[in-house]
């Protein structure tokens, strides 16, 4: 056998190139689906994370003025607490006979004919036993 004889010829070398050309724009076209797939993947991870963040920090948000909205209203019945009893007190410091009382009682005043007796507090008398003991 001879060099020569070793040779095939090739028999319809159009049809190869053909199927040739037919993989190349197959990968070409797979390569471009990858790219577009992993630009678009990476694009709806960005979005994805964006939006957990954004809502996240709306929640935090939320539960701070949640809580500040409570703090605000125990502070608010607080004061309408307040404001009644001090409309109380209007109305008492109105009568003069509870202001002759409040002014005997606050500073030892006292009316024609009474005596005024100063009894000390339990819880200093306590306080005093207690001193001593030890």
């Amino acid at each position: 056998m001879s060099s020569n004889n070793k040779r095939v010829p090739i028999v319809n070398q159009s049809y190869m190139n053909e199927k040739k050309e037919q993989k190349l724009i197959e990968r070409r076209k797979k390569k471009g689906l990858i790219r577009r797939l992993t630009v678009f993947s990476i694009f709806a991870c960005i979005v994805i994370v964006s939006f957990t963040l954004t809502l996240k920090l709306q929640r935090e948000t939320l539960n701070e003025k949640q809580s500040k909205l409570n703090d605000l209203q125990v502070q608010s019945e607080e004061l309408e607490q307040e404001k009644k009893t001090l409309q109380h007190e209007i109305k008492k410091l109105q009568d003069d006979e509870y202001i002759g009382k409040y002014v005997r009682q606050e500073y030892y005043l006292s009316d024609e004919g009474e005596v005024i007796f100063t009894i000390p507090d339990e819880e200093k008398e306590d306080e005093k036993t207690d001193e001593t003991v030890d």
